[in-house]
């Protein structure tokens, strides 16, 4: 092999390497996200399943109480995506290279 092809390789590892270093930190983000996500999601359902016990005011407090845990359920899920979509598109440009 020439200097110039074990550069290219070694570059190329390096690269590669670094790529999967961050794809594995976003998917730690995405799975730490994922996990507050569905324990603010079981709150939503308590709150659900209790609803019928509830006077009107409570039902008043609870829905807002809701719709805030459900935003930020939502805000999660849309870091989830783009946590997603940023290892995809590093991906793809990393299959598109030439070496």
């Amino acid at each position: 092999m020439t200097i110039e092809y074990i550069g290219k390789a070694d570059s190329m590892l390096a690269e590669y390497t670094a790529m999967l270093a961050r794809s594995d930190a976003r998917n730690a983000e995405a799975k730490a996200l994922l996990a507050e996500a569905e324990e603010l999601a079981a709150e939503v359902r308590h709150l659900e399943s209790t609803e019928f016990m509830m006077t009107p005011d409570e039902v008043t407090q609870s829905n807002a109480h809701r719709a805030l845990l459900e935003r930020e359920i939502d805000a999660k899920s849309g870091r989830v995506l783009q946590l997603h979509q940023e290892t995809f598109h590093e991906w793809e440009s990393w299959t598109a290279r030439q070496y």
